[in-house]
C-alpha cells in the first residue's frame, strides 16, 4: 500500500484484496479508495468509488472492486461495473495516453479461489 495505513469494510474482499496485493510481487504499488474521496468515476446516479487502485510490474494500472458473492450480481453493482469498464476502455484508448487501464470485478469466490494475481487476473477475467 502506498499509505501508511488502511481500512476496510468486508473481510472476504477487501481485506483479502489488499492482502494478496501486499504479497504478490506483481504489483508494484496499491492504495485504497475511499468513499467520499478524490477518486471516482462518475455515473448517471452519482459518482463510483472502486476499493482499489493499483499498479502491476507491467505497467497496467488496475481499478478493483471486490464483492461479496450474495450482492454480484445486484443491479445496482452491475450497472457500476459497466460504467468502470467503459471508463478504463475510454482511458485506454484516449489519444492523451493515461497509460493503460483496466477493471477487475472480484467476487468473493473469486479472491478465495486465485491466491495471486496472476491467478486472480484468470479466475476474473477483467476488461
Amino acid at each position: 500500500n502506498v499509505m501508511p495505513v488502511a481500512t476496510f469494510d468486508a473481510g472476504t474482499t477487501e481485506w483479502e484484496l489488499a492482502r494478496l496485493m501486499d504479497r504478490d510481487p506483481n504489483i508494484k504499488w496499491w492504495v485504497r479508495v475511499y468513499v467520499g474521496g478524490q477518486a471516482f468515476i462518475p455515473t448517471p446516479e452519482g459518482r463510483y468509488f472502486p476499493d482499489f487502485i493499483a499498479l502491476d510490474t507491467n505497467g497496467v494500472f488496475w481499478l478493483i472492486e471486490g464483492k461479496a458473492d450474495r450482492s454480484a450480481n445486484d443491479a445496482d453493482v452491475l450497472r457500476k461495473k459497466e460504467t468502470a469498464e467503459t471508463w478504463a476502455r475510454q482511458v485506454r484508448d484516449d489519444e492523451e495516453d493515461y497509460g493503460d487501464w483496466h477493471y477487475m470485478f472480484a467476487t468473493e469466490s473469486a479472491i478465495r479461489a486465485a491466491g495471486s494475481w496472476v491467478a486472480l487476473k484468470v479466475v476474473t477475467d477483467p476488461e
